[in-house]
C-alpha cells in the first residue's frame, strides 16, 4: 500500500512548516483521550499507537499528558521532524493499511488529521488486529470554524487557486457510518471542543503553505495564492496584530467489540 501522491509530495515538502505552524489539539480533548486510555483494561499501563503521526503534534501532547505512545508515520520527512521533537518516542515508518506492529499490542489507536487519506476498510481491519480486547479507536480532527466569514472565504480562495481539493473534509464524511460498515467496533461517539488558535496574518499564510495540495503547486501559482490571501485578510477583512483563528477539536471514538 502506498501513500496518496498528493499527501506524499505535499507533506514532504511542507514538513518543517507543518511542524512549526499546525495547531495543537484542544486541552480538553487531550484530557478526554487520556480518560479513554485509562479506562481500558490496561489502565495506567495503556499503550497508545498514534497512526500517521506526522510531525508528532498529537503524539507529543499525549506523551506530555503521561501516556505511553508509539508513532507510525509513512513519510520520512515528517518522521524526521517527529524524531527531532520527541526523541524518546518510538517511531516506525509504515502505512495505516499495513501497520508494522504485532497483533494485540496496543490499548488505544489514535489517528489525528489523517483518516481521510486512508483506505478505510483496510485501515480499520489493521486497527482491529493491533488492539487488545477492550481497546479503543479515536480519530482526532482540528476543524476550522466555517461559520466565520473570513475562514470560509479563505478556504474558497485556496481551492480556487489550487483547482479544487483532492480529498474530502472531515465534515463531508459520516465517520460513524464508515466505521460501522467495516464492522468490529461499537457505536461512534463524537465530541467537540472549542480550540481557538492565536495567530497573525503571517501565521495564517504559513498555515496555507502547509496544506498538502498548496505545497506542491508551482511556485508562481503558490505565490499568487498567498498574495491574494494576504489581501483578503489584511485589506478586505481588516485583520491586524494577534487574533483567534477559530477551530474546534472533534473526537470520533469507538470501542473494539469482543471477537
Amino acid at each position: 500500500m502506498t501513500v496518496d501522491p498528493v499527501a506524499a509530495g505535499g507533506f514532504a515538502a511542507a514538513a518543517p512548516t507543518y511542524s512549526r505552524i499546525r495547531p495543537t489539539y484542544a486541552r480538553a480533548a487531550i484530557g478526554r483521550i487520556v480518560e479513554v486510555a485509562r479506562a481500558t483494561p490496561a489502565g495506567r499501563d495503556a499503550r497508545v499507537l498514534d497512526v500517521a503521526a506526522g510531525t508528532g503534534i498529537l503524539t507529543g501532547q499525549l506523551t506530555r499528558a503521561g501516556l505511553q505512545c508509539t508513532a507510525v508515520e509513512p513519510l520520512g520527512e515528517m518522521a524526521a521532524q517527529l524524531r527531532r521533537s520527541l526523541p524518546a518516542v518510538p517511531c516506525t515508518r509504515g502505512v495505516a493499511e499495513s501497520l508494522p506492529v504485532r497483533d494485540a499490542a496496543f490499548d488505544l489507536v489514535t489517528v489525528a488529521q489523517a483518516f481521510h487519506w486512508f483506505d478505510a476498510a483496510s485501515a480499520l481491519a489493521e486497527v482491529r488486529r493491533v488492539l487488545r480486547p477492550g481497546g479503543w479507536l479515536v480519530l482526532a480532527w482540528n476543524v476550522r470554524d466555517a461559520s466565520v466569514g473570513w475562514v470560509t472565504a479563505l478556504d474558497d480562495l485556496v481551492e480556487r487557486h489550487a483547482g479544487g481539493r483532492p480529498y474530502s473534509q472531515h465534515d463531508e464524511h459520516r465517520w460513524p457510518g464508515v466505521i460501522d460498515s467495516a464492522g468490529g467496533f461499537g457505536p461512534v461517539q463524537e465530541e467537540r471542543f472549542d480550540n481557538p488558535v492565536a495567530t497573525t496574518v503571517d501565521g495564517v499564510l504559513d498555515r496555507v503553505r502547509s496544506i498538502s495540495f498548496v505545497a506542491v503547486l508551482p511556485p508562481e501559482r503558490q505565490a499568487a495564492l498567498l498574495r491574494e490571501a494576504a489581501t483578503l485578510l489584511r485589506e478586505d477583512v481588516g485583520l491586524t496584530g494577534t487574533f483567534d483563528y477559530p477551530h474546534h477539536t472533534v473526537l470520533d471514538q469507538c470501542a473494539l467489540l469482543d471477537a
